[in-house]
């Protein structure tokens, strides 16, 4: 669906406080599974590719290590439109499901359209902490949004 691969491989040393982590990824189909496979590395990922490679380690460690939540802060800023709209859906599909966790999403910013949020089982919360914090333009008031909100979900005052 994503088109990339990754491992997760462990390093041992003698003395247990330098043991580590290599995270390898590959961002573009290739022939082998692990065809081009690279150590996630700020000098050679962009922004977006190690916040894909973070969020995705993430849920696969929830397989291994439940935990009633997880809290990601702006796990989506660097992400192009087409890989935050899948790891979006992932997100909902990973948490929407019996073995699922919540996850927190903080964000300053959502993409316009992410039908994976109309879930039933997702709930958006926006704070807004200023007029202009939705979209830049003109100033937001609570009671439009709650209005619309209502609207939306047939609920009437």
């Amino acid at each position: 669906e994503m088109g990339c691969g990754g491992k997760v491989r462990l390093n041992r040393h003698s003395e247990f406080s330098k043991w580590g982590i290599e995270i390898w990824v590959r961002f573009r189909n290739q022939d082998s599974p692990d065809g081009c496979m690279k150590v996630l590395n700020a000098s050679v990922h962009s922004g977006g590719e190690r916040s894909i490679s973070t969020i995705l380690f993430l849920m696969a460690m929830q397989e291994l290590h439940k935990t009633p939540f997880r809290v990601v802060d702006e796990v989506n800023q660097g992400m192009d439109s087409i890989n935050e709209r899948l790891v979006f859906s992932r997100i909902v599909r990973n948490s929407c499901n019996p073995q699922g966790s919540q996850f927190f999403l903080i964000t300053p910013k959502l993409l316009q359209g992410l039908i994976a949020m109309e879930n039933p089982n997702v709930t958006v919360l926006f704070i807004c902490n200023g007029p202009y914090s939705l979209n830049g333009k003109e100033p937001v008031e609570l009671k439009s949004l709650l209005k619309a909100a209502k609207k939306r979900k047939n609920i009437k005052n």
